[in-house]
């Protein structure tokens, strides 16, 4: 089975403040977290060139708007960053599923990877994530639906949050 290389949980802020509508938020003391890189090698930059259908970095911030249901989001296709996780594109697909074109710039898609709205809340799991330790991990996130953009917090089961910051393309 082949599994995502993931940074688990040291780069937690960076992908926040990359895309506007983000303030006051503190970056995590790194030293009480595990150090690792997003990359499949520790040497390597964590961040590439922006993939194809990702919004140039110049720009202007999406136009959120909330109350998003899952009609409307199907189809819908969104690049960001879960931060000390990866930058992605990804579709979110009719059937309930995730289309990742992109997962730290490989395609991998896992029929693990889900989304839903419930009462308004977005919930995206994705699964399959191996973290430098080896150790096998699904990531929920979930936050407030909308179109343009969304914030959202992941959790992992050991009480690590997650910050993804993502923009509709």
């Amino acid at each position: 089975m082949r599994m995502r290389t993931a940074t688990l949980p040291a780069l937690v802020a960076i992908g926040l403040l990359s895309l506007a509508g983000c303030s006051g938020a503190e970056e995590p003391d790194a030293s009480a977290e595990p150090s690792a890189s997003a990359s499949p090698s520790p040497s390597a930059p964590a961040s590439e060139p922006p993939a194809s259908g990702a919004p140039p970095s110049d720009a202007p911030a999406p136009e959120i708007v909330p109350g998003a249901t899952e009609e409307i989001l199907a189809g819908t296709t969104w690049f960001g960053t879960a931060a000390g996780v990866a930058e992605v594109t990804f579709t979110f697909a009719a059937d309930g599923t995730v289309d990742f074109s992109s997962f730290n710039g490989e395609p991998f898609d896992a029929p693990t990877d889900v989304w839903s709205v419930d009462d308004g809340v977005l919930s995206l799991t994705i699964s399959q994530l191996q973290a430098p330790s080896g150790a096998i991990a699904d990531i929920v996130f979930t936050g407030p639906a909308a179109t343009g953009g969304m914030e959202l917090t992941g959790d992992d089961g050991s009480g690590t949050a997650y910050a993804m910051t993502i923009a509709q393309v």
